[in-house]
């Protein structure tokens, strides 16, 4: 068996330096009816049920100690924050405790459920409780307006958390207040690291945010010189009004390098594969230029943006930058892309109701993007034969529409089990032949891992839609592409030493006697092609798809421990791929 390049298993060493937190897997230690639950993020349903029940008018919300005496009747919802509560009376509606511990009498009755976030409860045994009792160990993190309670977004942790290490917390400022932000992109072959450094403000004044941020950005593959290639801008401004539904307006200014695809595999394990292991899974152009933007904001998972550029795109070329292992091997091409000046439309719909970003248990996530571009190409980067035959049908002027969706949905099916599904979707849509640096492919551990990554078959290629003869660097030259992703998982739980859950042990010993997880069986299946007239099996008219039984497709199974993904997976579509190994720092998708 080959086994591909992609394992990442170095970066366990830095990821912790880097400020990474390694999270926990869901692990149940009681399902009943009456149970306590430890997942690795609090749900967003549940997030939003005690908050709507701390909230409402008629609940009795305290901040701080609640004692409701054995002779005191509560009539309808208490919701306490911080606590401690002790019940020994009656309540007749439902209680929730937020980051605070509850202490039940034997004389306590609750009609309806006791709803605990981030806290213990005693005394359970002996009380009355009609409805569910659910206890979950996963503090809420809440923000308060005008006396309410507003839960923030799971996995976006404040960067004076606690449980982050001092690095994280210099190196994110606190939104709220001025500052200077230092922090670096991904490690890649024409930058090396990047690192952006420069004055953020925010200010808010009612419902009224002001947002301002200017970043010079200095990259240092090879010698970190003071000239075109090694420096560069990010700046930003906007104003948003109202909460929380907003309207927001806003520019940026910039002079940054951009990957032709960032949608297959996350910045973080494209940076770890160059550093480690001098393999970059990325293609990559300037862009210098400025945009105007304009969004309507519904809540905080639902955003629609319209933004107008005015952008000059370039070829980036290859730079040398060091690596700890294979410094001495040479890089891949970073491929030759259409150089021009162009203008840019676009209308971004984002949707995202995962109750955890990084470690999402149920929801659903769409990115839907319409791109409509116009400019004039002053050179044309070249391609495999028969992609595009004639590059330059109207004296450089190129006028396209381009459409990009990404739409996920995650679904717990149990406490210990999870069906996840995922479709990507993109390609030209009306116009001249879409630029080099808008064009798409499938292969690899982000999109199809029974496949090595830009590894052309002889023929026809339905990954990247080649012909046999690439240019420099094998770029992706498919116009559309269709992807579908699923996966089921499935908890496990291995005891070391002999420990056991439900020990009286210490938590944090338990913690170390077990490890949590997940096991994961997936299947994929995608290809990009052409449009135009048929021809072979590459190229189809607009109207029409290739049929099913063209595109690649695997099987694979792995374990995920949080951290850490170890997989392997095998073509079905081309038995003669042989199994590819490979590691990943966080989810699939």
């Amino acid at each position: 068996m080959r086994i591909q390049v992609m394992w990442y298993i170095l970066a366990l060493a830095v990821v912790p330096a880097l400020g990474s937190q390694v999270r926990d897997s869901t692990r149940v230690d009681t399902l009943t009816r009456r149970g306590v639950l430890n997942e690795s993020a609090l749900p967003r349903e549940i997030s939003r049920r005690v908050t709507g029940v701390f909230n409402a008018a008629g609940t009795l919300r305290v901040t701080g100690s609640l004692d409701i005496a054995e002779d005191r009747v509560v009539q309808g919802d208490v919701a306490v924050v911080g606590g401690p509560l002790a019940i020994g009376g009656r309540v007749t509606g439902t209680v929730v405790a937020i980051n605070a511990d509850v202490t039940l009498r034997p004389t306590a009755r609750i009609e309806g459920d006791l709803l605990v976030v981030g806290g213990e409860v005693r005394g359970r045994e002996s009380a009355h409780i009609v409805g569910d009792m659910v206890v979950y160990r996963q503090p809420l993190r809440y923000r308060e307006e005008r006396g309410l309670i507003i839960a923030e977004r799971a996995g976006a942790r404040p960067p004076d958390a606690e449980d982050d290490g001092w690095w994280r917390r210099f190196l994110r400022r606190r939104r709220s207040a001025n500052g200077v932000r230092l922090s670096s992109g991904s490690y890649n072959r024409v930058e090396g690291l990047p690192i952006k450094i420069g004055p953020t403000m925010r200010r808010d004044r009612g419902d009224t945010r002001v947002e301002l941020e200017a970043l010079g950005i200095l990259r240092t593959a090879n010698e970190a010189t003071w000239d075109s290639q090694n420096l560069g801008h990010a700046a930003r401004a906007e104003v948003r009004f109202g909460r929380p539904f907003a309207l927001a307006l806003g520019g940026r200014l910039f002079d940054i390098v951009d990957p032709v695809e960032a949608w297959q595999l996350s910045d973080t394990e494209v940076g770890l594969a160059s550093f480690f292991l001098h393999r970059d899974y990325r293609d990559y152009f300037d862009r210098h230029g400025g945009t105007a933007y304009l969004s309507l904001v519904a809540s905080e998972e639902t955003r629609l943006t319209f933004a107008f550029s005015d952008q000059r795109w370039s070829t980036r070329r290859l730079r040398d930058p060091w690596t700890l292992f294979r410094d001495s091997d040479p890089w891949r091409a970073n491929p030759v892309v259409d150089d021009g000046q162009f203008h840019i439309g676009n209308v971004t719909l984002t949707l995202d109701t995962r109750n955890d970003v990084d470690n999402p248990l149920a929801g659903w996530y769409l990115v839907a993007d319409y791109e409509r571009g116009r400019g004039s190409v002053t050179s044309f980067g070249p391609t495999s034969p028969g992609v595009r035959d004639d590059p330059d049908p109207t004296g450089g002027r190129v006028a396209y529409q381009r459409g990009f969706m990404d739409l996920r949905r995650y679904n717990r099916l149990s406490p210990h089990a999870q069906l996840n599904m995922r479709v990507v979707a993109g390609g030209w849509l009306s116009g001249d032949p879409l630029p080099l640096q808008r064009r798409f492919s499938v292969g690899g551990a982000g999109s199809l891992p029974g496949f090595d990554f830009r590894d052309l078959d002889a023929g026809p290629d339905v990954g990247q839609c080649s012909t046999g003869i690439a240019p420099a660097g094998r770029p992706a030259e498919c116009e559309r592409m269709l992807l579908a992703q699923a996966e089921y998982r499935g908890a496990f739980n291995i005891v070391l030493f002999g420990g056991h859950a439900g020990d009286d042990e210490p938590p944090l010993w338990r913690d170390i006697l077990q490890l949590h997880g997940s096991w994961v069986l997936f299947a994929d299946a995608g290809r990009g092609w052409l449009v135009g007239d048929r021809l072979g099996e590459l190229r189809y008219p607009s109207d029409d798809m290739p049929p099913l039984g063209s595109f690649r497709s695997n099987i694979g199974a792995g374990l995920d421990v949080g951290a850490l993904g170890i997989y392997v997976a095998k073509s079905v579509s081309d038995k003669r791929e042989p199994a590819n190994f490979f590691v990943r720092v966080r989810k699939r998708f």
